[in-house]
């Protein structure tokens, strides 16, 4: 018991050193922290942490303890830049973001034509008050938007059934455009053709690659069925309107079937008959809603064992519920990924702001998508 009590006085002193030691080497972060602010330089340097893991691993004289002091030396840099982003204060900046306000006179784009989920999306959204153009493919409304041809624009970014639509989050990163709300719209996949088209008749079936997906179901049971992707599930309507031939079907909404004298030749084939879709609004300035609940961001990471689960216990440390996390690879980098984030919360709170600021200060690449309105319930 002697010899244990004296082990224990021993570590005693031994904590007493690092504490000094820990409040000294802190007072020198803090140091750092205001260099790097003068210098506008990002607190998260990649590779850094890592030399300095290295170099304090080879001073060891016992390399048994090469794992210990790694993941030391991680909490240590973890801590650090907690303090940097604490001590900046540089999450004041998110109480200036001006807020979002709809004219009667703004030009709204969609992908799509008239009669598509798109349009239905921007009509629960804003109306009909104002100029609509539609557009071929997804990137060009966003080319529109580049091109101040329209104010806003609507795009599908996730369905219940079958996921997010990868195009749509690789054009947020590629034009860096804002998330400025979002609408939510149930869907109901149609089988449509002329008044004198059967299941018999059916040939060449056309949609969008989306509505093959979430119809899957239903198609395999007729596998003579040729399966022609196409822009849109409206655009496809439209299209077999026109080519008026009993061999030709679309799958589509029943809005589409009424604008292009269509029939359903068969109802609500979806896989999932509680099937919707999330539409986002997007511009060109980060800008919040009125009673803004839901915050999205994307963010990079360095690709080190555990950094993301260093990121992501912040939002249960500050009680934050995270409603949808998606990754996708970046561009020219091998294994490399992207991570969109969707979480309920307010910008003006503490909690929020400290999460970001820990998540952007220890990210290659961070961006605040979005603050807005939370619309998720479909009627």
């Amino acid at each position: 018991m002697d010899a244990l009590k004296g082990y224990r006085e021993e570590i005693d002193n031994i904590d007493k050193e690092i504490t000094r030691l820990f409040e000294e080497r802190m007072n020198v972060v803090l140091k750092v922290a205001e260099y790097k602010k003068e210098n506008n330089l990002p607190i998260f340097h990649k590779g850094r942490e890592e030399v300095v893991i290295e170099k304090n691993i080879n001073r060891l004289k016992n390399k048994d303890y090469s794992l210990e002091i790694r993941k030391f030396y991680n909490s240590l840099m973890e801590v650090s830049r907690e303090l940097q982003s604490r001590k900046l204060n540089r999450e004041s900046s998110y109480e200036d973001i001006k807020e979002l306000n709809i004219s009667k006179e703004d030009i709204l784009g969609f992908q799509g034509v008239n009669g598509s989920y798109s349009e239905e999306a921007l009509l629960k959204h804003f109306g009909s008050d104002n100029k609509r153009l539609f557009f071929e493919e997804f990137e060009d409304v966003f080319k529109a938007l580049k091109n101040d041809k329209i104010k806003y624009g609507i795009l599908p970014v996730e369905n219940s059934s079958s996921g997010g639509i990868n195009e749509v989050h690789d054009l947020l990163i590629k034009y860096g455009f804002y998330i400025v709300g979002e609408e939510s719209i149930k869907i109901e996949e149609h089988l449509l053709g002329t008044e004198d088209t059967t299941l018999e008749t059916i040939k060449d079936v056309y949609s969008h690659p989306q509505g093959f997906i979430q119809s899957s179901e239903f198609l395999k049971n007729y596998s003579n069925f040729k399966l022609i992707p196409f822009h849109n599930t409206a655009t496809s309507a439209k299209l077999v309107s026109e080519l008026n031939d009993t061999s030709n079907a679309a799958i589509a909404g029943e809005r589409a079937s009424k604008i292009y004298n269509l029939k359903i030749i068969k109802r609500n084939i979806s896989n999932n008959k509680n099937n919707c879709t999330r539409f986002i609004i997007i511009g060109k300035e980060l800008l919040k809603e009125k009673d803004a609940n839901k915050i999205s961001i994307v963010f990079s990471l360095e690709d080190k064992p555990g950094t993301l689960y260093k990121l992501l216990k912040h939002f249960g440390e500050y009680d934050l519920n995270m409603i949808r996390i998606q990754s996708r690879p970046t561009k020219g980098e091998r294994w490399k990924y992207f991570l969109y984030i969707d979480f309920e919360g307010n910008l003006q709170n503490e909690g929020e702001k400290k999460a970001l600021e820990f998540i952007k200060n220890s990210s290659e690449y961070f961006r605040l998508l979005g603050w807005y309105k939370k619309r998720m319930e479909v009627k």
